[in-house]
Order: structure tokens, then sequence, then C-alpha cells
């Protein structure tokens, strides 16, 4: 359901690559839905999502359609009893994501967001070692991540919410906290440049409910840099590079006792391995994959940290945050 570019890019491909085969592209331009039907060889396409949520061979639907269309297609999946993974966030606003949660709820479907993330070999060894004590207590999360902001569209089409740093950058650090320490953000404090809905710049502290800090520097206009990520605690640390830019590889390096270990890692693809999940968890009911929740937990914080950017002031993290 829709043509955004991680179904072109890597979904399409990862998907076959777990023995699955896309049956449908559905689009409501039937220019698009064809033209990515003939350049990805899926045998259909149609702007009738109706008809395609009825073909009894459609076992799910993946959904990258623009974020503001997101939500349309993850209700009427829910409404045909069709398990969902959707690019995230899976709406705009914290309140729609909601939204959908619980329409996929009472319907009984799985609603899997698509967090790279969460996916990539060095995150996941970062968070079974921390889970396992190698750091002690988590104190200090350091995320670092910029570059010129491209829109990066497969057909020419004008931005959309996404393009806003807070949807764009915050949402999937935010996520990608949380996963790693299992613990909620109880309150922030941003600030952004410039001033109002669309910086460039944003910098952000977030209290976390484990006692520990997590501190955030997101950029769309500096020059390309290789991200950061640093989980510090109170026996070691764990700092990962190059692993928020797009690349499904990078390091990690264990600090202890004045000492760095380089880990050896497995290289694999994320979104494969995303696939292979959903598909997977949908008989086990339990995963590393992001929930429709955690969508709408990253949401609700990158809300807070707009508002806080505006007010100039600490803003605690609840669902009426960004009220």
């Amino acid at each position: 359901m829709g043509t955004g570019t991680i179904a072109t890019e890597h979904m399409v491909n990862a998907i076959r690559a777990i023995g699955h085969h896309p049956l449908w592209v559905v689009s409501r331009r039937k220019r698009d839905a064809a033209d990515f039907a003939e350049d990805l060889e899926i045998p259909k396409c149609s702007t009738d999502l109706a008809r395609v949520l009825r073909d009894p061979a459609v076992g799910f639907s993946y959904v990258s359609a623009r974020l503001a269309r997101r939500p349309h297609y993850i209700s009427a999946a829910a409404g045909a009893g069709k398990h969902v993974l959707c690019d995230g966030p899976i709406a705009p606003t914290s309140k729609a994501a909601a939204a959908m949660v619980n329409a996929c709820r009472n319907a009984g479907v799985l609603l899997a967001v698509n967090q790279p993330f969460r996916a990539s070999g060095v995150h996941q060894t970062m968070r079974r070692l921390i889970a396992d004590g190698e750091v002690g207590q988590v104190l200090s999360v350091l995320v670092v991540r910029g570059g010129p902001h491209g829109l990066g569209f497969r057909r020419s089409e004008p931005p959309d919410e996404s393009d806003k740093i807070f949807l764009g950058a915050s949402v999937d650090d935010i996520d990608l906290a949380r996963f790693l320490t299992n613990a909620e953000p109880v309150e922030v404090n941003a600030v952004s440049s410039p001033p109002g809905d669309l910086p460039s710049l944003l910098a952000y502290t977030v209290r976390l409910d484990n006692g520990g800090i997590l501190q955030v520097h997101e950029s769309f206009r500096t020059a390309d840099l290789e991200s950061t990520v640093l989980v510090a605690g109170d026996r070691g640390a764990l700092l990962a590079n190059g692993t928020l830019n797009a690349r499904s590889s990078g390091t990690l390096v264990r600090r202890h006792a004045g000492r760095n270990e380089l880990v050896p890692l497995r290289e694999r693809d994320p979104y494969a391995f995303t696939a292979a999940d959903f598909v997977s968890s949908r008989a086990q009911g339990s995963s590393w994959l992001a929930r429709g929740e955690d969508s709408v937990m990253a949401l609700t914080v990158a809300e807070a940290l707009l508002l806080s950017s505006r007010k100039r002031r600490t803003v605690a993290i609840t669902g009426e945050s960004a009220r």
C-alpha cells in the first residue's frame, strides 16, 4: 500500500528474501501503481483498496504511503482482518496513531512498525549487552546524527509532515533509546534553530524513568557526519558509530576498565530481518519489533519536544503533552 522510497529500495526485496511474494500494489494514483508494479515486477496493481483486501491470497499488508495516508490504509487493512506492517511513524500525530492501535486491537490484527534502527545488528547487540548488565546501571544515552536533508521521494511530490525534524529524525531516535534501555521518557527540554515548527537543528534532553538522561542532537543542515549512539553506565559504556545514516553496518566498541574493545558483529539486512520477524510474530505473539504502541509513545515525545521548543520550557510526557 503506497509506493514509498523504503518500499522501492528495500522492503519489496526483503519480502521476497524471506520467501513471500508481493501480489498487489495499491496507490491512489493509477499511474504510480502501474509504474511501481512494472519496476518491481509485481503482478497486479490497483487504486481499489477494497478489491485488493478481498483477495484471499493476500496474507498481510505492508504500508509505505505518505504519512498522512498511512492511517487510511491501516484502518482499511484492520477492517479486512489483515495484519499490518507499516513504515514509521504510523500517523502524523499521537492521537491518530492511538486510534490506529485501537482499531487493530479491536480487529484482532497485529500492527507492527518498520523501524530499521531496531533491526540493526549493532543496536540489537547493544540491547543484549545492556540487558546482560555489561554497562551496569544506565546513566546516560547520547545520540548525534546529522547531514543535509534530502527529500528522497521516488516521484516528484511536495514534502509532507515527515520533513519536520520532529517526525523525520526525533521519532526514530526516541524509539531507539526506548528500545536500547527499556526506559520510558518522563520529561523533555528542547531548543531548536531556527525557532518554530520547521527547524533544521534540534537539541534536546530527556529524563528517563530509570534515572538516566538521554541527550540528542539532530541536524538537517550540517555536512554529513558519522552518527554516534553512546550508552554509558556505572560499569562501562557502549559506543556505536555509523549506524544511523541509512546503512545496515557500523561499528560497536565496548569501554570497560579503561580499555576499548571492538565487539564482533554479524551483518544482516535490517529490512529482511524486520519482515521475517513480522511474519513469525503473527503466530508467536512476541518479538523485538516496534508495535503501534511504540509509535504512539515516540510521537507523544516528539510532540512534547515541539511544545518545549516553542514555549522554551520543560514539558512533562503525558497523553496531553501537545495540547
